[in-house]
């Protein structure tokens, strides 16, 4: 199958994490019409091992999973339901099924990991505890298109890439009361209010980002509120920074509650780690790069969340930005997210050029 169609196909099928199972059966048709055995790996993930000599394997992952957002593109391969590949993950598998076609063959061993729930469900480390003990593994490569960068320019860095992410859940309990009766509640929202304030006051150290972007609370215009909800995130480049914010939005909390005498609970919820590029393969990349038709940016760290992140805390890892923009851009998450297909196979050459000069730097 052309890597081009089988975009288009999966663009057509979007799924949310954990619920990749169509796009897993595309991928293992497609992938075992070459001639290459296909194991299933984290219920809709698949994991392609390719041992063809004594040396260990060069990781190359993509991911699966769609966003439950609408396409509004108007393309001819739209989503066929409500979900879309608003973040590329339809061209980053196309992009490796066409890398694995090129270089299934070479003399060397590689493991292509088409992994689920990137966006949610820490599908990477998952992947992850399978497969550690049973591989040994140099290093490990990933894409992200974007459109933030024009076509023919991808960007990357040493050190953290993309920042960790936490998301945390802040609910306030009160006591419910008719509003004529106000004292006689515990106004959570008050005590939500009361937080917000003191923490909004705070300036956190470089590099880290805080904030909360869902508020609920309450049942009745006329009841005092029982219970009032904070969903936020942290990032940072660092796990150490993201526990120092989580500990002094707990602080803040804690007295904001005193204060008015309601309870509150704090809890985590996903988790990505930093994604750091390893200075050996940045600097591979930068050479592979320079005898291309590509321009290399060095960019600073995005406060994107990334789980490739885990992958870079296991092995020593590059993941590169790929420019997708030509005339408008609209940014990844947005209904009109849409790469060309003319950028799949330009950016698998590239990858494919880095594989080789990978192989031939480890072989001296």
């Amino acid at each position: 199958m052309d890597s081009i169609e089988l975009r288009h196909i999966i663009h057509q099928n979007p799924e949310l994490s954990f619920q990749e199972y169509k796009t897993q059966e595309l991928l293992k048709k497609a992938i075992e019409e070459i001639g290459v055995k296909v194991y299933p790996i984290v219920q809709t993930g698949l994991i392609v091992p390719i041992k063809r000599t004594d040396v260990p394997y060069i990781l190359l992952r993509a991911d699966m999973d769609a966003l439950p957002i609408r396409e509004k593109t108007g393309w001819k391969f739209s989503s066929k339901n409500n979900y879309m590949h608003a973040c590329g993950h339809d061209v980053h598998m196309a992009i490796m099924y066409e890398v694995m076609k090129a270089i299934y063959k070479w003399t060397g061993n590689f493991i292509f990991v088409f992994q689920p729930a990137e966006e949610s469900g820490g599908g990477a480390s998952r992947v992850i505890e399978e497969i550690k003990d049973k591989y040994e593994i140099c290093c490990a490569i990933a894409v992200h298109v974007t459109d933030e960068y024009p076509f023919g320019t991808v960007a990357t860095n040493s050190g953290v890439i993309f920042a960790s992410a936490t998301e945390i859940n802040l609910t306030f309990n009160g006591k419910a009361a008719h509003i004529a009766f106000y004292k006689d509640g515990i106004d959570a929202i008050k005590t939500g209010v009361d937080f917000l304030q003191q923490f909004y006051s705070v300036e956190f150290e470089d590099k880290v980002l805080a904030g909360f972007g869902k508020v609920f609370g309450g049942n009745a215009r006329n009841i005092v509120a029982d219970e009032f909800q904070l969903q936020g995130t942290i990032r940072a480049d660092s796990i150490e920074k993201s526990n120092t914010v989580y500990e002094k939005i707990y602080e803040i909390a804690r007295n904001a509650s005193e204060r008015t005498g309601s309870n509150f609970s704090l809890e985590k919820g996903s988790f990505y780690a930093p994604v750091k590029v390893d200075k050996r393969m940045f600097d591979i990349f930068s050479s592979t790069v320079g005898q291309s038709d590509f321009k290399l940016e060095r960019c600073e760290m995005k406060y994107t969340g990334e789980d490739f992140g885990f992958f870079s805390y296991e092995y020593p890892s590059l993941i590169f930005w790929a420019g997708t923009m030509e005339k408008a851009r609209h940014g990844l998450h947005n209904p009109m997210f849409l790469p060309n297909d003319k950028v799949i196979k330009p950016i698998a050459n590239l990858i494919v050029s880095y594989v080789k000069s990978i192989m031939k730097e480890s072989a001296h």
